[in-house]
């Protein structure tokens, strides 16, 4: 069922609210460590899951490759990164967290699962779940239509 054009309208003003409180919020957040700045956030998670290269975490985290890659030029110099030779292709080099890094990463899930904890003190568990249920399909809806205006031959909406 589709839904009509004026509720979507107030999802969309409702979204714009969001995202702007949660681009005040980002510069008012601790720092966990004093060379890592809060942009390069996203960095570290991608390299949570694995080492890559630079294009793919690009790729990962939706940004250009040159941001990304100012940024892990930050995070090598500082220790929290490391750049090593891929092992599918001697000549490339993918990027890893130092155990530095990943003391960072634990560092920052464990202050952010706090901070929401506080923050959603009058949020019943199942009412977070059900918010994170939602949360979780928007996202994949999201991601499927980047990847469609990403793909060769898109239609522009």
């Amino acid at each position: 069922m589709s839904i009509s054009s004026e509720v979507a309208g107030e999802l969309a003003t409702d979204l714009i609210h969001v995202m702007k409180k949660l681009t005040a919020l980002r510069h008012l957040v601790p720092r966990f460590h004093p060379a890592v700045d809060v942009s390069a956030y996203p960095v570290l998670l991608a390299l949570k899951r694995d080492e890559q290269r630079v294009s793919d975490i690009a790729t990962c985290i939706h940004s250009d490759v040159s941001t990304v890659s100012r940024q892990i030029t930050h995070l090598v110099s500082a220790g929290i990164a490391e750049k090593v030779a891929d092992p599918a292709d001697g000549r490339a080099q993918v990027v890893r967290l130092t155990a530095e890094g990943r003391r960072v990463i634990d560092d920052l899930a464990a202050s952010r699962a706090e901070w929401f904890r506080e923050m959603l003190d009058g949020w019943t568990t199942a009412e977070v779940k059900e918010f994170a249920s939602y949360l979780a399909r928007f996202d994949s809806t999201l991601t499927t239509e980047l990847e469609r205006r990403n793909s060769p031959g898109k239609e522009d909406a």
